[in-house]
């Protein structure tokens, strides 16, 4: 093995580009709001953007901002790094049952998505 190469390094290890972290923000965000049934307008006055401008940014016509992605972080109460995690699994199991409860009561929804496990009889 050449002495300039670890032999670690290889293809998966390679970091993300650019693009790929928009669409893990772009589908992380997505995620989010599917959870808390909040609404391109609900986040946009949560960090003063126009509607038009988070659909922009959600259709990945213009970039989120990073101030921007750490102000939903903190309306969402999740670590602001989940923003950019390439796992939208870890966002949802970061976000706190009792933000969710917070966000969809409102709007008169039950406090979590989550189906119920049928009990065996």
């Amino acid at each position: 093995m050449p002495e300039d190469t670890h032999p670690v390094q290889d293809a998966l290890h390679e970091p993300p580009t650019v693009e790929e972290l928009e669409d893990w923000v772009r589908d992380n965000i997505k995620a989010v709001l599917a959870v808390t049934d909040e609404t391109f307008t609900d986040i946009g006055t949560v960090i003063d953007l126009s509607v038009a401008v988070v659909g922009r940014r959600q259709r990945g016509i213009t970039p989120w901002t990073v101030a921007e992605l750490g102000r939903l972080a903190r309306h969402w109460h999740i670590d602001p790094r989940l923003m950019f995690s390439r796992r939208a699994a870890d966002v949802l199991s970061a976000l706190p049952p009792t933000r969710i409860a917070q966000l969809r009561a409102p709007k008169a929804l039950p406090a979590t998505t989550r189906s119920k496990t049928p009990v065996a009889a």
